[in-house]
């Protein structure tokens, strides 16, 4: 299982499932984003020492913490 924290700048991802666990307002906010099963995500950089997760999606970019990237499951395109 690949996670979204898991991907290198460069790499485009696409969104397979989000943690059913997850509170429903991070879980909402992340599906308002585009950040839902099938949609395409390109990674943009990580920050410097484990820093926040850069994505871009459609034309927006969005910085993620790693707690939020680990529940975002996804598949290498």
């Amino acid at each position: 299982m690949m996670t979204l924290w898991d991907t290198s700048g460069g790499q485009t991802v696409m969104v397979t499932a989000i943690d059913a666990g997850m509170d429903l307002s991070v879980s909402g906010r992340l599906r308002e984003m585009g950040l839902d099963d099938g949609h395409h995500v390109f990674c943009l950089r990580r920050g410097p020492f484990e820093g926040t997760l850069v994505v871009a999606i459609a034309d927006c970019v969005y910085s993620l913490e790693q707690k939020i990237a680990q529940k975002i499951q996804v598949k290498l395109l």
